[in-house]
């Protein structure tokens, strides 16, 4: 848990016991159970959680042309090789029966 720290340490208008107006607030993570990232027009998808089917599409933004389609059965990790595509914007899709994930980013 992280708070903000005043000069002197002490919260403003603090005196004795702290109230639940001037107590700290809990902060939670959201864990996030994919992540996707981009390296050298290779999108690498990791799973951090399990699913048993995931359907992934790569979708080019202007021309809503679908560039990359698949269904991975219990995935852990893979990669998309985008090599040859042209430069633009997209759209990953990565859908699940329990989940719909989606994220742009640029070749």
């Amino acid at each position: 848990m992280l708070t903000q720290k005043d000069g002197d340490r002490n919260p403003p208008g603090q005196i004795g016991d702290v109230s639940p107006e001037n107590a700290p607030q809990t902060r939670s993570v959201i864990s996030q159970p994919v992540c996707a990232y981009l390296y050298n027009k290779v999108v690498t998808v990791d799973f951090q959680a399990v699913f048993s089917a995931v359907t992934v599409s790569v979708v080019n933004k202007t021309s809503g042309e679908a560039v990359y389609s698949e269904v991975f059965v219990d995935p852990t990790s893979f990669s998309i090789d985008l090599n040859g595509k042209d430069t633009g914007e997209y759209i990953i899709e990565i859908v699940s029966d329990e989940m719909m994930l989606e994220g742009d980013f640029k070749l």
